[in-house]
């Protein structure tokens, strides 16, 4: 484990085949049919709960996909989170790549046009910020000798990453990166309950004692760490302080919660962005 005191005085993305098939010979008795029908009504309904899940993620996966699909009255119907606009440019002094997503058919528009609103203010206030800092750095680079032509420009870059969707819950991270004199990074993360409309916090999953649940989880996760794992940790590091209703995590497919512990939080810089699913 690492002394961190030395830190804390440092400055610092096919197709969807579905075949579906089936014939009733004549002659056969009505209760042969009838037991027949069932037979294929129980399948079908297994059929239709895995195309379900196929179609949510290729919604997600794929604005093309989802564009299509928003046509077809039914699929259209299916909660998905989009590429709502995409920009790239660039000029002397930075270089822009920008994806900002949005929620849809989400079912209540009062809500979703709350979200997604928040969801563009959030991109936009990061840009501009980091514009400021490109000026900045750039204008600090002419003023100590350093040739305009020769000024590498600064890359900033917006995305964002779908977690998980389904019919309870929707999960994304949307993330910025600069590239200065090092990357910088910013994440933000978004889990939605679709049925409340709350934006879900760790007190809200696990209840009142969720900075207990969430610690005992992770201390026991380091516990089974090897030497080779550990040396990055910080030295008594107590993991219940670091836990708030505002700790950063996400919701996985398999309907997990997975804090997420930004760098230089449990650990030095180079152990990078640390996760633990909370079963």
């Amino acid at each position: 484990m690492i002394d961190k005191s030395q830190y804390d005085r440092t400055e610092i993305p096919q197709e969807l085949d579905a075949v579906v098939s089936g014939s009733i010979r004549e002659g056969r008795s009505r209760r042969r049919k009838q037991e027949k029908v069932r037979s294929h009504l129980k399948r079908g309904g297994c059929a239709l709960a895995a195309l379900t899940a196929c179609l949510v993620l290729l919604l997600n996966l794929s604005p093309t996909v989802a564009k299509a699909m928003s046509q077809i009255p039914f699929l259209g119907e299916l909660c998905r989170v989009v590429t709502f606009r995409e920009y790239h440019f660039t000029d002397e002094i930075k270089y822009v790549d920008v994806r900002i997503p949005q929620i849809e058919n989400w079912g209540k528009s009062r809500l979703e046009q709350r979200v997604n609103l928040e969801i563009q203010k959030k991109i936009h206030d990061c840009i501009q910020e980091s514009e400021a800092i490109a000026q900045d750095y750039y204008e600090a680079f002419v003023a100590t000798g350093g040739k305009p032509e020769e000024f590498h420009p600064i890359g900033i870059a917006v995305d964002y990453e779908v977690k998980t969707i389904n019919q309870k819950y929707a999960s994304f991270v949307i993330w910025k990166c600069e590239s200065f004199v090092r990357a910088y990074e910013q994440w933000y993360y978004y889990n939605i309950d679709l049925q409340s409309g709350r934006i879900l916090s760790l007190k809200d999953w696990f209840g009142n004692d969720y900075r207990q649940i969430v610690a005992k989880h992770v201390e026991e996760d380091l516990a089974n760490w090897d030497e080779d794992q550990r040396w990055a940790l910080w030295a008594d590091i107590d993991v219940e302080d670091l836990i708030s209703e505002n700790t950063d995590f996400y919701i996985n497919p398999e309907g997990q919660v997975v804090v997420v512990f930004p760098r230089y939080a449990l650990a030095c810089g180079a152990a990078g962005r640390l996760e633990f699913v909370i079963e």
